[in-house]
């Protein structure tokens, strides 16, 4: 069964959260809204009480996910790349890219070719080009905090690793509570 009580009101706070062994889950109050948890593939990261599942995701990036330890120079080296995906056909004379229109009479690709597979074309940025920040490996496995570095960063760069394995935000509930056996620190506001 349900409960549709909510684990916090609007005249209290958040100050801290534990597991069952007594480890303290991080947490942050933005005032007002409902708690959120936000779990990765090493287990619970944090709680966030927010108004949107936008805001606490947020909250997130900027508190509760880890700092990037590559350096900006480390990720311009490895990401200050432009990613172009051709499509490899196969005709009589041999395997090439795919041109357009002349291989796609009518819109479709010509019975005459056999389609083979994607390719992927890395280019090296021109020089004074900052392209990393676009390129979708960069995108993949790393973020932007949305207020800039936090006070624990130490590279300052302002920049998170994400989790690869994945990571869920969902809003909080007493069920959730009991199940992952979490222990809430709620306090009345004065």
């Amino acid at each position: 069964m349900k409960t549709t009580s909510p684990l916090i009101t609007d005249n209290q706070s958040l100050i801290g959260a534990a597991t069952r062994f007594g480890h303290t889950i991080p947490v942050y109050d933005d005032g007002y809204g409902p708690l959120w948890i936000h779990r990765n593939s090493m287990g619970i990261s944090g709680i966030v009480r927010a108004q949107t599942f936008e805001t606490a995701y947020g909250i997130c990036e900027d508190e509760f996910f880890p700092e990037a330890t590559e350096t900006l120079e480390e990720i311009r080296a490895d990401y200050n790349k432009r990613r172009q995906h051709v499509k490899m056909i196969r005709t009589c004379a041999g395997e090439r890219e795919a041109e357009y229109p002349g291989d796609y009479p009518n819109g479709k690709l010509s019975d005459s070719v056999d389609f083979v597979g994607w390719k992927t074309i890395e280019t090296p940025a021109a020089e004074g080009e900052e392209v990393w920040s676009e390129n979708e490996l960069f995108c993949e496995a790393f973020g932007f905090r949305p207020n800039g570095p936090n006070d624990r960063d130490i590279l300052k760069h302002g920049i998170y690793a994400k989790d690869l394995i994945g990571d869920s935000l969902e809003m909080l509930t007493p069920e959730l509570v009991a199940a992952l056996e979490i222990t809430l620190s709620i306090e009345e506001n004065e």
